[in-house]
């Protein structure tokens, strides 16, 4: 149980191995491997060598990171698509791969020309029932977003097509899993009050989420695998949701912000990016730790997803939350809220005389 003076919320999960619900259960011909950028790799490495794909095109509003990881593979063409629109298709042709995402654990578009394969990014909510039954050719997963694992990728495909070859664990591989699995472990005892630095276990973190830009594909980690069959998934999504909904109904109608209840956690959208930033700094500060889904690179990013990505906040709601946690969080949402109104208003006041709005010193 996290002492007092040690609570927070967000960031990486701590080590969590609840044994009581049902299982992660994914279709019966699926593979595994050390990440979802690596399910991602393989993937379009089958593609390249089994239909000849010669271009991959991905959503504006996309992890960079993750186009960044496979775009010696193939070259990469975004469209204009993102979590609120448009409904967009890509140009794609025969020899060519989609991919489309699951935005916040919400059932994507799926372009419909029916010429270029698809594949759907599913991170955001990977046991949801949609995947298996979405019409499109492959479906791959990072599956350190929503269970408290070290590491692990997922690949299937709804239309039952040969999926990539199985990975043997790489040595470099099982060492980064290591470092996030101690960095989990320390976490959790130091949130339980142990003498714990926790610079050390950051480090770790750091550590292992660089070794995961590796290039190399891997099988995944002993313990993922075999805490996969262990951990409750459908009672940690349950929970997730549940969490969402209810922050949800108690943060709705306040001032410059709207929020979004989704199976993946709490969208948190502002008027403005200031807003959104000084709410972030804000709840940094109290030991509240959002996500921002993504930082976009503004040279190849549409306006309107550029201008989104900046006013958006995203809170997990997972399984670590209680209500007691909520409640904290719901108060320190709403008072940071109030003062970014008052400020605006300082902010905008007008000059007595000549009716001129000037900034506050």
């Amino acid at each position: 149980m996290t002492v007092p003076d040690r609570w927070e919320q967000g960031s990486s999960f701590p080590a969590i191995l609840p044994a009581e619900g049902q299982a992660c259960r994914f279709p019966a011909a699926h593979q595994l491997y050390g990440s979802g950028r690596q399910a991602l790799r393989a993937l379009l490495a089958l593609g390249r060598r089994e239909y000849g794909w010669r271009l991959l095109h991905v959503p504006a509003f996309y992890c960079p990171e993750v186009v960044e990881s496979v775009a010696d593979l193939l070259p990469v063409r975004r469209y204009d698509a993102g979590p609120f629109g448009p409904q967009a298709t890509p140009a794609a042709d025969t020899g060519e791969a989609v991919v489309t995402v699951s935005y916040f654990g919400e059932a994507p578009i799926v372009p419909t020309s029916g010429k270029a394969q698809v594949i759907v990014d599913v991170t955001h909510d990977p046991i949801a029932d949609w995947p298996t039954e979405t019409p499109v050719d492959f479906v791959f997963a990072s599956l350190r977003k929503t269970l408290p694992l070290p590491d692990g990728g997922v690949v299937w495909s709804p239309r039952g097509l040969p999926l990539p070859p199985a990975a043997p664990p790489g040595v470099d591989h099982l060492a980064t899993a290591g470092r996030a699995l101690t960095a989990m472990v320390l976490k959790r005892a130091y949130l339980d009050g142990a003498d714990v630095d926790k610079t050390g276990y950051l480090d770790l973190f750091a550590a292992a989420e660089a070794g995961l830009r590796s290039p190399t594909v891997s099988g995944i980690s002993d313990y993922s695998r075999q805490a996969l069959h262990v951990l409750p998934a459908a009672e940690l999504r349950r929970r997730r949701i549940a969490n969402a909904n209810h922050l949800c109904d108690r943060l709705r109608g306040l001032p410059g912000i709207t929020v979004h209840a989704r199976t993946f956690g709490l969208v948190l959208e502002f008027d403005s990016a200031a807003q959104r930033d000084a709410t972030r700094q804000g709840l940094i500060e109290r030991r509240v730790y959002p996500a921002v889904l993504w930082t976009l690179p503004p040279e190849v990013t549409p306006p309107r997803q550029l201008d989104l990505s900046r006013r958006l906040l995203f809170l997990h709601t997972d399984i670590r939350w209680s209500d007691a946690d909520l409640d904290r969080v719901d108060e320190t949402i709403r008072q940071l809220a109030s003062r970014s109104i008052t400020e605006d208003r300082v902010l905008h006041q007008p000059v007595p005389g000549n009716g001129v709005a000037v900034a506050a010193t």
